[in-house]
């Protein structure tokens, strides 16, 4: 199904269209965590536990938010090196989203187990994002009716193929850092921004 075919109700354009909206969506929705305490009725210990859990619902924020983006640049990226896409390109589309819109939950579910940055549940989801994202990029790397002529070049494919991997190596390297009671594993996250403009500035892609 090449993009703008009438061949069915699936192009390439909806895809975009409702993976952009799935983003948007959770990355609003991540603001509805953050309820601003009522300091006016609150002093000593409680007002100061009260500052102190709003921090840490605004780094919490912060970090799902950039995690998304960062997912969402990956996707994109995809996307941006496709001519069509079919029914197993769009099944892997909507697992990754899946796992997006769980972002949120995760999250949540960690700070309500004191793990509120990147704790285990929010690496096992980020890991599957990865992953299927990953598994997103390879789907369509061995489709030829799919991508872009650029993507014929083995040293581009290697090179992209090495930032699909960054994600799930970083929840990997988290979910053992857990395991060694490393608190908050999930700061290794942050590497993923810095590691990502690296690889991709040297990948030719954009040349």
């Amino acid at each position: 199904m090449k993009d703008g075919d009438e061949e069915g109700p699936v192009n390439k354009t909806n895809i975009e269209r409702i993976t952009n909206g799935i983003f948007a969506f959770t990355m609003t929705l991540l603001i509805r965590n953050l309820a601003v305490p009522d300091t006016a009725t609150l002093t000593g210990e409680a007002l100061a536990y009260a500052v102190v859990k709003y921090a840490l619902d605004i780094a919490v924020y912060l970090f799902v938010f950039l995690v998304l983006a960062i997912g969402w640049v990956m996707i994109f990226r995809v996307y941006r090196n496709i001519v069509a896409v079919d029914l197993g390109f769009v099944t892997r589309v909507f697992a990754a989203l899946l796992f997006v819109v769980f972002l949120p939950v995760t999250s949540q579910l960690d700070v309500a187990i004191d793990s509120p940055i990147g704790g285990i549940f929010s690496q096992i989801n980020l890991g599957l994002l990865g992953i299927m994202t990953w598994l997103l990029f390879r789907y369509a790397v061995r489709h030829p009716a799919l991508r872009n002529p650029r993507l014929k070049d083995p040293k581009i494919l290697r090179s992209m193929n090495r930032e699909y991997l960054v994600m799930p190596g970083l929840s990997a390297i988290a979910l053992v850092f857990s395991g060694l009671n490393v608190v908050p594993a999930g700061f290794v996250y942050l590497a993923a921004p810095l590691l990502l403009w690296f690889l991709m500035g040297r990948d030719g892609l954009d040349r």
